[in-house]
């Protein structure tokens, strides 16, 4: 082989190799967007990657469905922005509401769960919502039980925190005198900020967590997602005794 015929050749694989790296990486399905929520969702302190029960069925749903993904934990507000406006973009671990219905396609149900007031003052007894009275009440910013907690009680005076975790923090610094939270999220909160376990004062209502996709999400796509919900019978059970 001659000098110059090699020197074609080498000219010939760096234009490939440019060409190449030049070249957009595929793109995923789906867009998975979640926020950091234990135990739905969180950050595995050891590997650093995304972990949680809704998590975990989320990815036995992608499998089932045999999409690709990237899934990414972002802000809550933020999150749900983008899945609403982004095709083939969803956001799991959703309570589906009367006022979210036409935003977002639904699929699941992924599991239930539900919400409830907690508190650490033992002379707090309530039996229904309207037992509360001058009691100050922590809640999650922008969060749909947020909005129905006040919508059904306007005249309540709320403190809003940006995260569950930090309303177990007001409510132990006595910032608050209930909090309002998802019965799965109370006693890792409390562990995590380093504080008791606030005892469970009023369990208000049950809720069904879905995944949100965009209305632009491409319905092929959606069909397979619902056609993979039966997988998650075999795999829920075991998932959830994982967390709770």
């Amino acid at each position: 082989m001659t000098v110059g015929l090699m020197k074609k050749i080498v000219l010939l694989v760096q234009a490939f190799a440019c060409a190449v790296a030049a070249m957009p990486a595929a793109a995923e399905d789906i867009h998975l967007i979640t926020e950091d929520s234990p135990p739905f969702n969180y950050i595995d302190a050891e590997t650093g990657q995304i972990t949680g029960v809704a998590h975990e069925l989320v990815l036995v749903l992608m499998q089932g469905a045999g999409l690709s993904y990237h899934s990414e934990l972002l802000p809550w507000q933020r999150g749900y922005r983008l899945s609403l406006k982004k095709p083939n973009t969803c956001i799991y671990g959703v309570n589906r509401t009367p006022e979210r219905e036409e935003l977002f396609e639904w699929v699941g149900p992924l599991f239930e769960s539900g919400w409830a007031l907690y508190g650490y003052d033992p002379d707090i007894q309530i039996e229904k919502l309207s037992d509360i009275t001058d009691q100050v009440v922590v809640v999650k910013a922008g969060d749909a039980i947020t909005n129905a907690f006040i919508a059904a009680r306007p005249d309540v005076k709320v403190l809003t925190a940006p995260s569950v975790r930090n309303g177990v923090r007001l409510l132990h610094h006595g910032r608050a005198d209930l909090w309002l939270a998802g019965v799965a999220h109370v006693r890792e909160s409390a562990e995590i900020m380093n504080v008791p376990v606030p005892r469970q004062v009023f369990l208000w209502r049950k809720s069904v967590v879905y995944m949100a996709c965009s209305n632009a999400t491409d319905e092929s796509k959606l069909a397979r997602l619902r056609a993979a919900l039966p997988s998650l019978n075999q795999s829920r059970d075991a998932i959830l005794r994982k967390y709770w």
